[in-house]
């Protein structure tokens, strides 16, 4: 994963820091802990620090299983998902952007699955997350 925004590992970020980091692209980040919610149910975060070039990235869980990794950047974030077979298969069937899938049929291909990571900066890409978020979950 790319580095983080925060860096050093003795101050643990928190939503506080996002709302000022992310500025607007925060609802962006709500938006999506709050479809996990409504969707799933309990959604658990965990920043965890993955050394000096990563930095901390925010985990979201629901339910003990990883849904996905936000790496927090100036006024935006990514988001790293690592799909198993067959919600890789589900992807290509969609109406998801070309780029999504060509990234995800270019990723190397582990036990757990391909990791792919989007840009979040609009609603269009947050929606995009979103769907794969339904992908990952609805098995």
């Amino acid at each position: 994963m790319s580095a983080s925004l925060y860096h050093d590992k003795t101050i643990v970020p928190n939503m506080a820091m996002l709302d000022q980091d992310l500025k607007a692209g925060k609802t962006h980040l709500d938006s999506i802990i709050d479809f996990i919610k409504s969707s799933y149910g309990d959604v658990q975060p965990e920043w965890k620090h993955y050394g000096k070039k990563s930095g901390w990235i925010l985990k979201l869980f629901n339910k003990k299983r990883n849904v996905l990794f936000v790496v927090p950047c100036e006024g935006y974030f990514r988001v790293a998902f690592t799909l198993g077979d067959k919600a890789t298969d589900k992807v290509y069937q969609t109406q998801l952007p070309e780029a999504i899938k060509t990234q995800l049929a270019s990723a190397k291909k582990y036990a757990e699955g391909r990791t792919i990571q989007i840009e979040v900066r609009t609603d269009e890409d947050c929606q995009n997350i979103i769907k794969l978020i339904r992908l990952k979950l609805n098995p």
